[in-house]
């Protein structure tokens, strides 16, 4: 746990979806601090939440991120939208500042070094960050379900596009 601050600001990125909750933590934009996924079997808004209450007295965020779902896109689940409105309302009542960034705003950031599709952003975050070497996402075929590490690139890219948007 944090016991001294830096001058950055402390940065937790979360990515609930269908396995748990996936999160990363960032000092600073090139410093990658802890990342990984709590899977929530079985599947549960509750457990889910208490266990990022759990991660927001770990690790003491001054900034918490969250992926925006628009409200024009069936293709997310109710559920996943009721926990990220849960999960901004525990972070305001503990004075976090929220933001929420959503795939198209991802997108936008990282065509800018040449990687459009999931898989091209894991191989690009890879390559800044080396550590990620061992999670590497395999290529996806339409017909493959995604892969279960793929939510850690997704909590990590909200990170970089945050820092990308707000230098």
């Amino acid at each position: 746990m944090k016991t001294m601050k830096t001058t950055n600001p402390a940065v937790l990125a979360l990515y609930p979806n269908a396995m748990g909750v996936c999160y990363a933590v960032f000092d600073s934009p090139k410093d990658l601090i802890d990342y990984g996924i709590e899977y929530v079997r079985p599947v549960s808004t509750q457990k889910s939440l208490r266990k990022v209450e759990q991660y927001l007295d770990f690790y003491n965020p001054d900034i918490l991120l969250l992926r925006g779902i628009s409200k024009q896109r069936a293709k997310h689940s109710k559920r996943t939208k009721k926990l990220i409105d849960l999960i901004c309302e525990v972070a305001k009542r503990k004075g976090l500042q929220v933001h929420q960034y959503n795939r198209s705003q991802i997108q936008n950031v990282f065509s800018q070094f040449k990687a459009n599709s999931k898989y091209q952003i894991s191989k690009k975050i890879t390559e800044w960050f080396p550590e990620l070497e061992s999670l590497e996402l395999p290529i996806r075929k339409r017909w493959m379900s995604e892969n279960h590490r793929t939510g850690i690139f997704d909590a990590i890219a909200i990170s970089l596009v945050h820092f990308y948007m707000n230098e």
